[in-house]
């Protein structure tokens, strides 16, 4: 390297020629650093970093990349369980693929393939790439539909039907059908020729194949003429043309029916024999007979023409042209309508006939005086009148809106006055004149009636031994009349309803006798068998359902339901002015030798934990229904054998928060909870608490000692709009 303060001989001459002395330059040792030399990156090096890349790719895709073949079959047309290979060109839509012969190499995963073969359809298709690393496909390819030309007799109608792996049907008058491939047995179907059947194969891809089917006529020609001519001919009710004719008619039985206006109508049955023409004689049409549409008011009367009885009114009377006719229409009550007519051929008439009313008077009272009288479910006006009514059956009828319709069937009689006296009630009047105090339903429910109601106090005060915090202390009013059953629900009951109930056993003690207490069933199912004996008592449902589970209640439905908790409360607690504590009054004590109700005595002491001490009722278990006395309201088990499921939900305050002030009316609980009220004891509670007439308890499911007893409403049948009393 040169250094920078280096002045060569020939630039010394320079400088002396151009300067008249020559100045001292400063001298710097030369040092042993060596200027370094910038590497410079060109085209060449970039191919060849791109080339070395390249070449890693194609050798981590050969690592990894799978061998695909693919194959194109399609089904083979005489053994259809067959494949065969077909010529086909196959794309494999892959960015990154390397074709090697008949292979292809593939990264695994999903790629697209198309196959596509002239004649065939077209297969789009994706395929799952992974695994082995080589594999094989078939890809079934469908030949496309062929061409049917079918060369038959000219003129002719009719379908063909084709028959393989489906089944094609078409008109005789198509040119062309097209046909998937495939063999198919071919039936033509055509008017007035035999059937014919045979054997095809249709080769698909477009192609056009010919079928001549020569078909055997079926049919022969009748010449038919008529007098008068211009008569319609039908031949089983096609029309075949304008007499005279040659018709084509089909082989065997036929209708042959000759038609013209003015003329009675000419039928016959032919038997026509193929190939076989017959020439028919002229037939002579018969001129038509008259029509008489006849009516008479009131309808029903008995029609007479020429001394013959033809029928009752309305009715239709076919009489000869040209001829007098003598008629009679009587009705009794009645007067007799008696004349001549005569009728042109053909010629329709219509008649209608008032017939005069042999009238008997009837004198008809009613109360109150602006109620309506209907006869006959005709309206005369309101008030007390007379009216003249025929010797028939007649309903007389008394209404006033508010009132329940009155009715009286009278035949009246010359031989005496007749007087008819109505006297309406109130549907209120009415429903509580004929409902019963007490009936026995049709799943054999005695139902005692329960109509002069009141007060009911709910709950406990704070100082009652064993009180709850659920015994919130409210008071209730009952004005809605009730029935309620003299007895709980019985195994034997409920298995009508549900045929598989089956109350079981506990521990070892069964519970299934058919006259003990229906236990083991829930809420719903109590429900659900008040809506099914509503039904069968055609009483509207109280319980609406959904997908069948109650769902909601209908409070003004007469339809049998559990009792609700503030009801049961007054059939329990309430003896007149005093509110008991316990089935046995306000004492703790059981009264001694007494069998109040079934409790869990000392009979049950192997099977129940907690038992009245002292107590022996005679019974295990449950009771039959009934083996006790019945309370002061003179129902049977309602505080003991089994607890009772109530209607209400369950709340910790009842419905004490169902109004703000004032008593609570006809309670029902609250809209909605998670569980029921459970009233009562049962014969599996001997803990004195639980046997109080206050004691709340509640569930969802079955168990052992809880079942229930039916009520209901007693009032109208709101859905009918009419009064229900069942005997």
């Amino acid at each position: 390297m040169t250094d920078k303060n280096y002045i060569a001989p020939d630039q010394i001459e320079s400088k002396v020629a151009k300067n008249t002395s020559l100045d001292a330059q400063s001298f710097e040792v030369p040092t042993n650093e060596v200027e370094s030399i910038a590497f410079k990156l060109t085209f060449a090096h970039v191919g060849l970093i791109i080339a070395g890349l390249l070449c890693l790719v194609f050798i981590v895709f050969i690592s990894v990349a799978n061998s695909v073949q693919i194959f194109a079959v399609t089904p083979n047309l005489n053994k259809p369980d067959e494949l065969l290979l077909q010529d086909a060109e196959i794309q494999i839509h892959s960015k990154i693929k390397l074709p090697l012969g008949n292979r292809t190499l593939v990264l695994p995963g999903k790629h697209k393939v198309s196959v596509i073969a002239e004649g065939f359809s077209r297969v789009d298709q994706t395929l799952s790439i992974s695994g082995d690393r080589h594999q094989q496909f078939e890809l079934v390819i469908n030949r496309l539909p062929g061409l049917l030309k079918l060369m038959v007799a000219d003129e002719v109608k009719g379908r063909v039907r084709l028959e393989g792996e489906q089944t094609l049907e078409h008109k005789l008058s198509e040119e062309l059908i097209e046909v998937p491939a495939g063999r198919y047995d071919v039936i033509i179907d055509a008017d007035l020729y035999r059937p014919y059947s045979t054997s095809m194969l249709i080769k698909g891809k477009g192609e056009q194949q010919v079928l001549e089917a020569s078909l055997d006529p079926a049919w022969a020609e009748y010449t038919l003429a008529t007098t008068p001519a211009n008569a319609m001919i039908f031949v089983d009710d096609e029309q075949k043309g304008a007499s005279p004719a040659v018709v084509k008619i089909e082989e065997g039985t036929r209708r042959l029916r000759i038609v013209a206006e003015g003329y009675k109508p000419y039928q016959r049955e032919i038997s026509v024999v193929a190939q076989q023409p017959v020439q028919v004689p002229v037939i002579d049409l018969e001129p038509a007979d008259g029509r008489l549409e006849l009516h008479s008011n009131p309808s029903g009367a008995a029609v007479i023409l020429n001394d013959k009885f033809k029928g009752v009114t309305p009715l239709s009377l076919v009489v000869a042209p040209d001829q007098q006719q003598r008629l009679q229409v009587y009705k009794a009550g009645y007067k007799l309508d008696e004349r001549s007519f005569a009728l042109k051929p053909d010629e329709n008439q219509s008649k209608t006939l008032d017939l005069a009313l042999d009238a008997i008077p009837v004198r008809v009272s009613v109360s109150p005086p602006d109620a309506v009288v209907y006869v006959d479910g005709k309206r005369l006006g309101p008030g007390t009148q007379t009216v003249n009514l025929s010797s028939l059956p007649h309903r007389v009828s008394v209404r006033k809106p508010g009132y329940v319709t009155q009715n009286n069937d009278i035949v009246p009689t010359r031989s005496s006055s007749q007087l008819l006296s109505f006297r309406l009630l109130t549907e209120e009047q009415h429903y509580w004149a004929q409902i019963p105090a007490a009936y026995t339903n049709r799943a054999g429910h005695e139902m005692k009636l329960f109509k002069q109601l009141g007060p009911v106090k709910l709950g406990s005060p704070r100082t009652e031994d064993g009180r709850r915090a659920n015994e919130k202390v409210y008071q209730a009013e009952l004005t809605r009349p009730f029935y309620v059953a003299v007895y709980e629900t019985t195994n034997k009951q409920f298995r009508r309803f549900k045929a598989s109930h089956n109350a079981g056993n506990y521990k070892g003690k069964s519970l299934d006798a058919n006259k003990a207490p229906a236990v083991n069933l829930s809420w719903q199912q109590a429900a659900q068998y008040c809506n099914w004996l509503s039904k069968i008592e055609g009483l509207d449902p109280f319980y609406q359902t959904k997908a069948g589970f109650v769902s909601g209640v209908n409070a003004d439905a007469n339809g049998y339901r559990l009792l609700s908790e503030a009801e049961w409360s007054w059939l329990a607690r309430s003896k007149g002015k005093e509110t008991l504590v316990y089935p046995w009054g306000r004492q703790k004590n059981v009264p001694t030798g007494s069998k109040i109700e079934n409790y869990a005595d000392v009979k049950a002491q192997d099977l129940i934990t907690f038992t009245l001490q002292g107590y022996d009722d005679g019974f295990k278990g449950p009771a039959p229904v009934g083996r006790f006395p019945p309370n002061h309201r003179g129902l049977y088990d309602l505080t003991g054998n089994a607890a009772e499921w109530m209607h209400d939900w369950y709340s910790s305050k009842g419905s004490s928060e169902l109004t703000k002030s004032g008593k609570i009316l006809n309670p029902l609980g609250p809209e909605n909870g998670e569980f029921h009220v459970v009233r009562g004891a049962s014969w599996a509670r001997g803990y004195l608490p639980q046997l109080r007439l206050a004691y709340r308890d509640y569930g969802a499911k079955g168990t052992h000692d809880i079942g229930f007893r039916v009520a209901r409403y007693a009032g109208l049948n709101k859905s009918k709009n009419t009064t229900v009393a069942k005997q």
